[in-house]
């Protein structure tokens, strides 16, 4: 039987610049995303990476407090250190911050066992159903792009670079009215992409209804947490016949066989990060066919390793029946030696073993002084402390 001990653990956290000063619910973004990156290093010289987010800041103080959970045990046995790490009695005090602690750990343990074992990933786990992934463009108001017209020319150039069909649009940051605008005016610059709507909960069961109703005619895939509760999520459901997807009302496994019984949402967008890694993500596929519920993919944000992980999930998913969301377009570098490539809108899963992508460890320096330099930050993005729902949006140059 093969056993491979680990040896060390080494948690690094970086801070990788962005395009644009993106605007969201919570405010402005603050131009760069924070990264936790996790190597374990084994016995026998072979080392994997995991990466997680952490909603602006490092998750490394946390994860340093696990290396000495890890260090001699086989890193093949990855559910016993599952059930070590992240056990129902220790989901108790960490709740939501667990998963994402988890995640990096079990990537860079499959990692490991797929270059042991001189196998991709998704062939660690089965084999793929799908050589490529789609992905959908995900567009964001900036400081730059606030009028109608600006933001139909930024998704334009997004569009047409990428070959996106599906059109993820952020909104909840100005008035409804604009933003609804915004939306029918890309459907007519893109009549046959689909398209779908996340205010992140901003707006109020009434301004839901009416944004939802004014878009008849438009292709749709879905309203994404349209409004923040799960009773008014079924309540808008039920108003418009839209399709409801979430990531926010249903965030834990103990979450889902209420949002069913209410008939709350029809999509779950799960992802690797938040619902327990690569194989808490098969779980919830498994979870949600059993009860007839859609599957879709949420992105919290990715350099080139997560996002690997993210597309092996994808691969191996028999129901994800949705283009998978990625902020990956924003980063103005990457990690990885040969960054992913979205071509005709989408990636191709890779078939090298392990992870498949091959780190650049100068980039990983160049980034951790950058982190040193810059810092964490608050996921609240400005001084006004933003109400669910929103009650002051933000204001337009074209409608006053």
């Amino acid at each position: 039987m093969v056993k491979i001990r680990i040896k060390d653990v080494k948690v690094k956290s970086i801070a990788v610049p962005i395009r644009g000063k993106l605007l969201r619910v919570a405010g402005e973004h603050p131009g760069r995303n924070v990264f936790t990156l996790v190597e374990i290093i084994t016995d026998e010289g072979v080392t994997g990476y995991g990466e997680t987010g952490g909603g602006g800041f490092s998750l490394a103080p946390l994860i340093e407090k696990l290396k000495d959970q890890l260090i001699g045990e086989d890193a093949f046995n990855i559910r016993k250190l599952k059930w070590k790490i992240a056990s129902p009695i220790t989901a108790t005090y960490y709740n939501q911050l667990l998963p994402q602690i988890w995640f990096p750990i079990e990537t860079a343990l499959l990692d490991i066992k797929g270059k042991a074992l001189g196998v991709s990933i998704s062939n660690l786990l089965g084999g793929q159903l799908k050589d490529s992934i789609e992905v959908s463009a995900y567009i964001f108001p900036t400081k730059d792009t606030e009028t109608v017209e600006d933001l139909v020319t930024n998704a334009e150039m997004i569009v047409r670079r990428y070959g996106f069909t599906s059109i993820k649009l952020k909104t909840g940051v100005f008035k409804p009215e604009h933003e609804i605008d915004v939306v029918k005016a890309l459907a007519e610059k893109f009549p046959h992409a689909r398209f779908r709507i996340d205010p992140n909960g901003a707006w109020n069961l009434s301004q839901a209804i009416n944004a939802a109703k004014s878009l008849n005619g438009i292709r749709i895939e879905y309203f994404e947490d349209p409004v923040w509760t799960m009773e008014e999520l079924r309540a808008f459901k039920q108003a418009t016949g839209y399709t409801v997807a979430t990531n926010t009302v249903a965030t834990r496994f103990e979450d889902v066989p209420n949002v069913f019984l209410r008939g709350a949402v029809d999509v779950i967008l799960g992802d690797p990060h938040w619902w327990y890694g690569i194989y808490g993500y098969l779980e919830l596929s498994a979870t949600l066919w059993s009860l007839g519920l859609e599957l879709g993919m949420h992105s919290p944000s990715e350099t080139g390793i997560a996002l690997a992980a993210m597309l092996h999930s994808a691969a191996v998913t028999q129901n994800l029946g949705y283009a998978i969301d990625t902020h990956y377009i924003y980063l103005e570098d990457d990690i990885i030696k040969r960054p992913l490539n979205i071509e005709n809108g989408k990636i191709k899963v890779p078939i090298e073993p392990g992870l498949g992508v091959e780190i650049d460890e100068s980039q990983i320096e160049k980034y951790e002084n950058f982190y040193r330099e810059t810092g964490d930050y608050p996921y609240q993005g400005q001084k006004d402390i933003v109400t669910i729902p929103k009650l002051k949006f933000r204001n337009c140059k074209c409608h006053v």
